[in-house]
C-alpha cells in the first residue's frame, strides 16, 4: 500500500529538506506535492486525495490551523502534521483541537519527525483497513441481496465489476501482478471468490477519470489477461458514479456472460455485444439479410466468411441455415445472381463479353465464359445470338 503525501512550508530551503532527508520511498509513500501556502495545498488535495499532510503553521495567505479547519469540512481529510518555530502552548492546543496528528518544534529533529511520521503511517493504515473491510461487506451485501448497511454513506466514486469465469491462477496472485498498473488510478480493489474457476472483481476509482472510464475498463481487462487470466472469459459490467448502484454494474456483466458464444475474443462488453450479437432478428430474417447482401455486393470478390461476419453469425451455422433457405451451397447461389444479372446484359446491352464479366464479378472472362455455358448450355455470344433471333422472329 503506497501512501501519498504534500508537504507544505514557505521556507524553501526546509521545503527541500523535508522532501529530501526523510525515506519517503523506504516508509513506502509517494510525495504528490508540495506547497508554499495554504491555497496551493488546498489545490492539491482537491486533485489528489492524500494520505497525509506535513505544514508549516505558519504560512501566507491561509495559517496552518486556518488549513486544518477547511480540511475538516471535506471527506477523505489527510492527517496532519504540523510544524512550527513558536513554542506556544496556544498553537498547540488549537492544533490538537482541529484534529492534528502531532505537533513538531523548529528547528526540526529529524529522527524525530520520521518516528513521528511511521506512527501517523501506522494509524492511517489501520484507517484504511477498518473502511476498505467495512466497504468491501457493504458491497457484498448489495451484489447478492441489495441490501444497503444503513451505517454505510452512499459513496460518489466510479465503480465497475468484472466477472472473471474460468481462471485457472490464484486470482490474489493476479491481482498483485496489476496493483502497480492500477494504482495511478487511485483505485481499490474488492475481490469476491464465486466459485474457484468464477471470481467478482469491483474497481473504485476516483470520478476525475470520468471521461477515461471507457479506456480504463478496457485496459484493466487487458491487464487481467496479460498477468495470467488468460484463458478464460471477462465480462465487465458498466460504469455507474455511486457505491449504492454496484448491483447494477453487476447484474450487466452476468447478463453478458449469457451471450459469451455469440461473441468472440475473451472480453465481453455491451459494446461488443451490440456490435457482434443480433437478438432482435431471427434465423430467417438473417437469411433474408444475407440474400440481399448478396444481390447489392455479387460484382465484387465477396465469399461465404464475409457474408456470415455481416449477419452476425458463425460461417458453420450461416452455411446450415443457408442451406435450409436456398436448398443450394453459397457458392451455387452467388454464381445464379451473378449468370441471372449477365443475362440481362447480354439482352439489353452491346457490352462485350469481358465487360459483362467484369460487371458480374469475374476478372477472368475465359472462366466467366465456362461457367455461363455450364448454367445456360450456351456461352455468353450464342446467347446473345439465340436472345436476339427470337426477337426478330415475326410471331
Amino acid at each position: 500500500m503506497r501512501y501519498k503525501v504534500v508537504i507544505a512550508d514557505d521556507e524553501k530551503l526546509i521545503l527541500n529538506n523535508l522532501t529530501q532527508i526523510i525515506d519517503w520511498q523506504g516508509l513506502d509513500c509517494e510525495i504528490i506535492g508540495t506547497a508554499e501556502n495554504g491555497q496551493e495545498v488546498m489545490k492539491i488535495i482537491k486533485n489528489q486525495q492524500a494520505d497525509l499532510l506535513l505544514t508549516d503553521i505558519s504560512m501566507p495567505e491561509m495559517s496552518g490551523i486556518e488549513l486544518l479547519k477547511t480540511l475538516n469540512q471535506i471527506d477523505h481529510k489527510p492527517l496532519v502534521i504540523l510544524i512550527s518555530g513558536y513554542d506556544d502552548f496556544e498553537y498547540a492546543k488549537a492544533a490538537i483541537k482541529n484534529n492534528a496528528f502531532d505537533y513538531i518544534l523548529k528547528p526540526i529533529d529529524y529522527d524525530e519527525l520520521e518516528d513521528c511520521v511511521k506512527r501517523a503511517l501506522n494509524k492511517i493504515k489501520a484507517q484504511k483497513v477498518t473502511v476498505y473491510e467495512q466497504e468491501k461487506y457493504a458491497i457484498y451485501e448489495l451484489i447478492t441481496s441489495g441490501k444497503v448497511d444503513a451505517q454505510i454513506n452512499n459513496k460518489q466514486a466510479l465503480y465497475f465489476s468484472v466477472i472473471i469465469k474460468n481462471v485457472k491462477e490464484e486470482i490474489e496472485l493476479i491481482i498483485t501482478k496489476i496493483e502497480d498498473f492500477v494504482s495511478k488510478w487511485n483505485a481499490d480493489l474488492f475481490v469476491y471468490k464465486l466459485s474457484d474457476r468464477e471470481v467478482i472483481v469491483v474497481v473504485e476509482m476516483a470520478k476525475d477519470f470520468i471521461n477515461q472510464a471507457a479506456d480504463i475498463t478496457d485496459a484493466f481487462s487487458q491487464q487481467l489477461l496479460s498477468a495470467g487470466a488468460d484463458p478464460c472469459i471477462i465480462s465487465v459490467g458498466k460504469v455507474v458514479e455511486q457505491l449504492f448502484e454496484i448491483k447494477h454494474s453487476v447484474d450487466a456483466a452476468k447478463e453478458l456472460l449469457k451471450y459469451e458464444n455469440y461473441i468472440s475474443g475473451n472480453v465481453l462488453t455491451e459494446e461488443r455485444l451490440k456490435k457482434e450479437y443480433k437478438p432482435s432478428q431471427s434465423a430467417a430474417d438473417m437469411m433474408e439479410e444475407a440474400l440481399d447482401y448478396i444481390r447489392k455486393n455479387f460484382q465484387t470478390d465477396i465469399g461465404m466468411e464475409q457474408t456470415a461476419e455481416q449477419v452476425g453469425l458463425s460461417v458453420s451455422y450461416f452455411c446450415l441455415l443457408f442451406k435450409q433457405k436456398t436448398g443450394l451451397t453459397f457458392l451455387d447461389y452467388l454464381t445464379n445472381v451473378r449468370i441471372e444479372y449477365a443475362c440481362l446484359f447480354l439482352q439489353n446491352t452491346d457490352l462485350k463479353t469481358y465487360e459483362i464479366a467484369e460487371k458480374v464479378g469475374y476478372a477472368d472472362q475465359r472462366y466467366f465464359s465456362q461457367v455461363f455455358k455450364r448454367k445456360m448450355k450456351n456461352t455468353p455470344s450464342e446467347y446473345r445470338k439465340l436472345v436476339k433471333n427470337k426477337e426478330a422472329s415475326p410471331n
